[in-house]
């Protein structure tokens, strides 16, 4: 982990000097017993680390965090309209999720989220990843309070340090990763409601049932039905308990009420409201189980070996015998079984599936650590046992193991990737290309732009709030703009052929300023 990184920015390396100061201390704290401390500094260590990943590109990233940025920009006007095209000045089919007016193609809940960070805080790229920010650090903590519950403390610690220092969630915070604040929050509100679980079924405070509900219900409002994961766990253990009892599922109806009163009033009012959009967005997400939408499809191993991305390599080679040790150890043997199915059950769910995308088992990320913890921790054990360590020894060895664990950050993989002091990363550099351009131009509100390159006109109107598109107006469009007194600016090329009805109008704008990036 080298720390002073010519290549790091002033602020990031401000970054990670705090997060490694934070860290030991919170080690320092744990060893001296203080466990609120020592978790509040392991919480402040991963807003750190996570500010670090959400400064790392200063633009926006193409698949699909442009995209995510613009709606929720717009969204600040208008909360319960969604568009991504604000203004459709140009006469169109409006009707694909990359060029829509009403953009339904996600649930609103994450999208709010950084509608109000802007709001708060100014529109910035790293406004923009401010919620992931702080749901990651929130995630640590309640990860380190299910490991606790389901093992031990040190499980619970364990697992916190394996969470804030998981290279795949930084990378979905810093919006490089698809689809980054969308499934960052997924992940977050299912690892919400798999943790409320946990909390009631250890304390049996009914209170605990609300939240189940809540978390479900945020879940769906992320990224729709798989939102209900919880369900699939919690009707395995009651089956375990008690059998068929409908009487004992009482607080299983009660949560999932409260679920469909958080997650349906937005589905009927877009329903209501944009019925053709709502079906459309509707038609697409059932299509992703049955056919690979947008030629997103793999092999049935896809996500298997894709733990070793998510996870590293050493887990990929001991996740069974982390499930075998997992179930010996935890402290309440009914729970073993639900908590495993969910994370079997997401990973055969999504293997079944046609549409693959790297990013959809992510949201057992919480679990699936803890069963690594478990199964660190009991490597450990065996150690200090074998070794006879005097426990003063033991707090030494188990510190070193935990700083092991935080140096598993792949500093030089992620400066290989995000560096933008020197050119020699092409996407950085045309992705700060095109983003100068942008926001310098100086045009009326009345404006719209044309022949910006392939789907760049997403951040060509992040940027400059104009209407943008990325082809020459025909002569309808053009008669349609100049009877709605609009301004027509077109980026020139080599390869433009002007019409004659541009050529001969004298208010027509030709920007000569390059669109560089993909088709």
């Amino acid at each position: 982990m080298t720390l002073f990184n010519n290549e790091f920015t002033t602020d990031q390396t401000n970054c990670l000097i705090g997060s490694l100061f934070s860290f030991l201390l919170s080690l320092i704290f744990y060893a001296k017993n203080k466990e609120k401390l020592s978790i509040l500094f392991l919480v402040i260590t991963a807003l750190l680390i996570n500010s670090f990943a959400a400064l790392l590109d200063p633009f926006l990233n193409i698949w699909d965090e442009r995209f995510h940025a613009l709606v929720a920009k717009n969204l600040m006007s208008h909360p319960l309209k969604p568009t991504l095209y604000d203004n459709p000045v140009v006469n169109m089919a409006y009707d694909r999720w990359d060029r829509s007016y009403v953009w339904l193609h996600k649930q609103p809940l994450f999208l709010w989220q950084i509608a109000l960070s802007f709001s708060l805080f100014g529109i910035s790229e790293f406004t923009l990843r401010l919620p992931d920010i702080i749901m990651g650090a929130i995630l640590v903590w309640i990860g380190y309070r299910s490991g606790k519950l389901l093992v031990n403390q040190r499980v619970g610690y364990l697992t916190g340090i394996m969470i804030l220092s998981c290279n795949y969630c930084l990378e979905l915070i810093s919006g490089r990763q698809e689809l980054e604040h969308n499934d960052m929050a997924f992940l977050f509100y299912i690892s919400l409601s798999i943790w409320s679980f946990i909390e009631y079924e250890y304390s049996k405070k009914k209170y605990w049932i609300i939240f189940i509900g809540i978390f479900s219900g945020f879940a769906i409002l992320c990224k729709w039905l798989v939102g209900l994961l919880i369900y699939f766990g919690w009707i395995i253990y009651k089956i375990q308990t008690d059998k068929f009892v409908m009487k004992n599922y009482k607080d299983i109806f009660i949560a999932f009420l409260i679920t469909l009163i958080v997650a349906l009033p937005w589905q009927i009012y877009t329903w209501l409201t944009y019925p053709t959009d709502f079906l459309e967005a509707l038609k697409l997400n059932s299509l992703h189980f049955s056919q690979a939408v947008e030629g997103h499809e793999a092999s049935k191993g896809y996500y298997l070996e894709g733990i070793k991305e998510m996870y590293g390599l050493w887990c990929y080679y001991t996740m069974i015998p982390a499930i075998i040790v997992f179930y010996k150890r935890i402290t309440n043997k009914i729970m073993a079984i639900p908590l495993i199915a969910m994370v079997v059950f997401i990973y055969l769910f999504f293997t079944i599936a046609v549409t693959k995308m790297p990013s959809f088992t992510v949201i057992v990320l919480m679990m699936v650590m803890i069963i690594l913890a478990s199964f660190i921790d009991f490597i450990l054990e065996y150690l200090l046992d074998k070794l006879n360590f005097t426990p003063n020894n033991s707090k030494i060895f188990f510190s070193v193991i935990t700083i092991l664990l935080l140096f598993s950050l792949n500093l030089k993989s992620i400066s290989k990737r995000h560096q933008v002091t020197n050119n020699e990363n092409d996407y950085a550099s045309m992705m700060i290309h095109n983003k100068e351009i942008f926001k310098k131009l100086s045009l009326s509100r009345e404006t719209v732009l044309f022949n910006v390159k392939g789907r760049h006109y997403i951040e060509a109107m992040f940027y400059s709030s104009l209407p943008a598109y990325n082809f020459i107006p025909d002569i309808h469009q053009y008669n349609d703009l100049k009877n709605k007194s609009k301004t027509i600016a077109i980026f020139n090329s080599n390869e433009l052929v002007i019409p004659y009805y541009l050529k001969k109008d004298p208010t027509v704008i030709f920007i000569n300023e390059k669109i560089v990036g993909y088709d």
